[in-house]
């Protein structure tokens, strides 16, 4: 028998308690999962997955599914062949994975109960992508100072303001 959770109220019981002493409501088992997405990780199988448990889901599992659905969508297919994303939530601990999972991704509550994700490992070719990412983030800003410091003085040149 695993833990068990307050659907009402998240309280942590005793294994063998029916209902929770904080609130009385029934206790509900904790769902653990692991789903194999190969070829990749698709946002229909974190979908389906919460289509599926979606009576024994709390709204802020449900947020943090949602968070895991964000995440697949936002990067590009070649992430999710040799990846896993956990996500912790109340009542929920499911992993969704693909291939060799060198790109492992952990969705969670933070301090202030909204969910967000990081990134616990990444292959090297994620790796040397937002490597690159900030690199070039870096560059457009220097560029832009130093443009920005050119145009002001040659602006004011143009218009006449030098004697």
């Amino acid at each position: 028998m695993g833990l068990v959770f307050c659907s009402g109220c998240g309280n942590c019981a005793k294994e063998g308690d029916n209902f929770c002493s904080r609130c009385g409501k029934e206790l509900q088992k904790l769902l653990e999962d692991e789903v194999d997405c190969s070829p990749y990780i698709h946002h229909s199988d974190v979908a389906k997955f919460r289509y599926n448990n979606h009576n024994s889901l709390l709204d802020k599992d449900r947020r943090l599914l949602q968070e895991a659905l964000t995440l697949v969508t936002g990067e590009n297919q070649w992430v999710w062949r040799d990846a896993q994303i956990t996500v912790y939530g109340q009542q929920v601990k499911a992993v969704f994975y693909s291939g060799d999972r060198t790109n492992k991704f952990v969705v969670q509550l933070n301090s202030e109960d909204r969910p967000t994700h990081v990134a616990q490992e990444k292959g090297w070719r994620l790796w040397f992508q937002d490597g690159f990412k900030t690199a070039w983030g870096w560059l457009k800003d220097a560029a832009s100072k130093v443009a920005g410091s050119l145009t002001g003085p040659l602006a004011k040149l143009a218009i006449g303001w030098f004697s």
